[in-house]
């Protein structure tokens, strides 16, 4: 009798193990989404943000009509304008 519960023990974890469902997205997933930067909401969230970019000493910040934000930055001794899109993204205008 104990053999055969032992049988039936093997039998019903192997059964088990072949249900479950291997790790990662499912084979049908949808593409994962690109991330992008998350706009800067606040005065000090487009301060860091220009900072992060190496653009540290930050001036005349305002924000734009698009939602965005610009401001003069000086760089190596030199003032440039910035901007900051809704994107997230920083350009130099000089």
């Amino acid at each position: 009798m104990c053999f055969r519960a032992s049988v039936l023990v093997l039998a019903l974890c192997c059964s088990a193990q072949a249900q479950i469902s291997p790790t990662g997205p499912p084979q049908n997933a949808p593409p994962a989404e690109t991330i992008q930067p998350a706009p800067a909401q606040s005065e000090d969230e487009a301060r860091q943000k220009l900072a992060d970019s190496g653009y540290p000493d930050v001036r005349e910040l305002a924000r734009t009509s698009d939602g965005g934000w610009t401001a003069k930055a000086l760089v190596n001794g030199r003032i440039s304008t910035v901007d900051l899109n809704p994107k997230g993204e920083v350009r130099s205008r000089d």
